[in-house]
């Protein structure tokens, strides 16, 4: 009964992986012929590469930022409609629109939306002759416009995540604590956010994985720029393997994408795994 599902993650997933891995060896350009394996060689050029250096940090910087917010921003609806307004259950699939709309839908909304010269944004705070910060032109400016943006499109997965986490907790618990006096917000942060930090711990692991692969938003809201401040490293791979033709140099990038996965990936499921043992 297992063999499809091995079938399939064989076939999608480690053929691949390992197809990538040994591509990731060579010196393979689509302007010329193959050359000879390598070895290590592309990844020793990644290490002394300061523009590869730069998009690690321009991906750590929207990794960190857009899962921070996310995760807060999630969190506080799915406390709000479970706890505060329960009986309004219609506003769940309201909050949960935005996740399904496609992100290069996503990233076309918000370049409207933060570009000047279209935005009813800036057309509204001029009324009050205020004047609302660029953002597709600065470099920390782009980087928040597409935290932004990601942050809007991704809440409402840490939402569904934390709704389904507090179903899971007792209300006995937070009924013994108000007979013992507690307010709500003592509830909340006394008993109810440590129940929830195993699920907020898994949910921040996918919203990390997932924001490794900031590439339409990028691709479409800033092409990289202003400069090169927001060539994350999804899209420095992007620029190596198909504006450079140089193959085998992407695929070391997307190996170093998976370990790096991989890596946090394993610290996360030790910690969670501490927590539930405790």
């Amino acid at each position: 009964m297992l063999l499809p599902a091995v079938l399939a993650v064989g076939i999608f997933a480690i053929i691949p992986l390992i197809g990538m891995f040994a591509l990731s060896l060579t010196d393979f350009h689509l302007i010329k012929k193959w050359d000879q394996d390598i070895g290590f060689h592309n990844f020793v050029k990644l290490y002394n590469n300061k523009r590869f250096i730069a998009s690690v940090e321009v991906m750590l910087l929207l990794s960190v930022f857009g899962v921070f917010f996310q995760v807060v921003m999630g969190t506080l609806i799915a406390v709000g409609l479970e706890k505060i307004i329960p009986r309004w259950r219609f506003m769940r699939g309201i909050f949960v629109v935005p996740f399904v709309v496609p992100a290069v839908a996503v990233a076309l909304i918000w370049l409207s939306l933060l570009t000047p010269t279209l935005s009813p944004i800036n057309d509204f705070f001029e009324l009050f002759n205020i004047t609302v910060p660029p953002f597709l032109t600065t470099q920390y400016g782009a980087i928040t416009a597409i935290v932004i943006a990601d942050t809007w499109a991704s809440y409402p997965f840490v939402m569904l995540l934390i709704l389904a986490a507090l179903q899971g907790i007792s209300s006995d618990l937070d009924e013994a604590a108000a007979l013992d006096g507690a307010t709500k917000i003592q509830i909340f942060f006394k008993i109810t956010l440590p129940l929830l930090i195993p699920a907020l711990l898994m949910v921040a692991l996918f919203r990390f994985i997932e924001t490794l692969k900031h590439f339409p938003l990028i691709y479409i809201m800033t092409k990289g720029g202003p400069g090169r401040s927001t060539q994350a490293t999804n899209y420095f791979a992007y620029i190596q393997t198909f504006q450079n033709s140089n193959v085998s140099y992407g695929a070391a990038i997307a190996v170093f994408l998976f370990l790096f996965a991989a890596i946090i990936s394993f610290f996360v499921a030790r910690a969670n795994a501490r927590i539930n043992d405790a």
